[in-house]
């Protein structure tokens, strides 16, 4: 078993070098040139698509935090006040979150 499995890895590399070296042979200097400018054009595309990605995930990141953010602040105000007072403040809470939502909607984002 082991012999078998060795001779179809060896013909593997041999059919596989073998392709490789007609098709390089038959490559001129400005095909190769070419081949290499249309990879650095993928690869710079490449990294520009995964900058956007991680500015995406880093907003996403920063919105939850700032979300979280105030409902732990929402919490801490009902926590301050008197049991009447609470729905007044977490009211108070929601507005301000839906005003700095609209407002970066408004004048950050768009």
């Amino acid at each position: 078993l082991r012999a078998a499995l060795l001779q179809r890895h060896t013909s593997r590399e041999v059919h596989f070098g073998h392709w490789f070296r007609s098709s390089s042979a038959r490559m001129s200097t400005a095909a190769l040139e070419a081949r290499v400018q249309a990879l650095e054009e993928m690869a710079t595309t490449n990294a520009e698509n995964y900058n956007e990605s991680l500015d995406t995930i880093w907003m996403l990141l920063s919105m939850m935090l700032v979300f979280f953010m105030h409902a732990g602040f929402s919490m801490l105000e009902a926590g301050t006040v008197r049991f009447k007072n609470t729905q007044n403040i977490l009211t108070k809470n929601l507005f301000v979150v839906c005003a700095g939502f609209l407002c970066w909607y408004v004048f950050g984002y768009a």
